[in-house]
């Protein structure tokens, strides 16, 4: 960790467990123990740095809370002692749904393992969403980047909303969530005097039809407009 630090890491993100793509170990097995996790998180902390923990497994996802990680990413396999802790402790889950990657695996003739511990993510993880959901973890927004193409994660707004998530939930998880999660709240995540003014403009209303997001026609970065498609009906 101290090394990455040294070389310009800004966010520490640990392998708590095995990984869906991976061909050597079990989608759930815990990959560190409790002791370095521990030492894992209070040095990243103790530099102010955030650190986040891939975990599928419930266990390994219990460690990384127990240590006091500031987020778990993908989270398929948690338990409810697991989503309690998270509620108890205040970390943010970061959920990925994959719906492309199943596809893809098959076009790639993947491992028949790895194609195995995909299902059985896929088939757990939408059930986990919804009890973190019940329970009010608090609910990030991860794209999980490069496993779906670019430009795709949007999509996820609407599966997020089809499990029970209202539409402005959803939208402040990819907004505000994300930027107290990341520690930049006070420059991005919401349309605020003193922030960066990083708008962009969709057709309708999102906050009743959230697939509206997918149709951006209007995008602004720090005041600079870089696409601008005209007005939209």
């Amino acid at each position: 960790m101290r090394y990455n630090v040294k070389h310009g890491a800004d966010v520490i993100k640990v392998c708590a467990s095995g990984g869906v793509l991976s061909l050597a170990d079990k989608v759930d097995s815990s990959q560190l123990t409790q002791a370095e996790l521990n030492a894992l998180v209070d040095e990243s902390h103790a530099l102010g740095l955030k650190t986040a923990a891939h975990a599928h497994g419930a266990e390994a996802a219990k460690r990384a809370v127990r240590a006091g990680i500031d987020s778990i990413e993908h989270g398929s396999f948690l338990d409810d002692e697991g989503l309690d802790l998270m509620k108890q402790k205040g970390t943010y889950l970061v959920f990925t749904p994959t719906w492309c990657l199943g596809e893809g695996l098959k076009r790639a003739k993947a491992p028949a393992n790895v194609i195995a511990k995909w299902q059985a993510a896929a088939a757990a993880k939408d059930k986990m969403f919804v009890r973190a959901l019940a329970k009010n973890v608090k609910l990030a927004f991860g794209s999980d980047a490069g496993v779906c193409a670019h430009g795709e994660q949007v999509k996820q707004f609407g599966i997020m909303v089809k499990l029970g998530m209202k539409p402005l939930a959803a939208l402040r998880s990819a907004t505000s969530t994300d930027a107290k999660l990341l520690g930049v709240d006070d420059k991005l995540g919401a349309l605020d005097a003193g922030k960066l003014a990083d708008v962009i403009a969709v057709p309708g209303d999102p906050s009743s039809d959230v697939t509206a997001v997918e149709k951006v026609f209007f995008v602004m970065k720090e005041g600079v407009v870089y696409r601008n498609d005209g007005k939209r009906n």
